[in-house]
């Protein structure tokens, strides 16, 4: 059998989680402790822009605080080392991978440390705490 010559990884909440950041779906998971619809949805911010920017800035202070594991820094290793082109693909919002240094990381999902405008879809960094504009 022959080497790869590309390899792509996909990754879910479970990497992250051994880091201490907390899953979605799972049992005991934030969606099981707040309605999605409540703090994903352009409906919810509307409704409650407070209580989402709250969340998220916390979302945000925890993603920060939180370090790599060995799962990301062996994955890291793999794409800087391997004599293979690695696509690291991962469904997770922190940027764990790329701390580890995994070179090239695709978010299916975006990330919590990257803020969108809804109006014309500029991004930037997002700062550590984000709060209502003024009207």
């Amino acid at each position: 059998m022959s080497k790869p010559r590309a390899i792509v990884i996909l990754t879910g909440a479970g990497i992250s989680a051994e880091s201490g950041l907390g899953t979605f779906r799972d049992p005991g998971g934030l969606w099981s402790r707040y309605d999605w619809r409540d703090l994903a949805t352009p409906e919810g911010f509307a409704r409650d822009p407070g209580f989402v920017l709250e969340f998220y800035n916390w979302r945000r202070e925890r993603v920060r605080a939180a370090r790599p594991n060995l799962a990301h820094r062996a994955l890291a290793r793999l794409a800087r080392e391997g004599d293979a082109a690695v696509t690291l693909v991962t469904q997770n919002v922190d940027d764990l991978h790329e701390r580890a240094g995994s070179p090239e990381v695709i978010h299916m999902h975006g990330t919590h440390l990257t803020a969108r405008c809804a109006a014309c879809g500029h991004r930037w960094p997002a700062p550590e705490v984000m709060a209502p504009a003024d009207p």
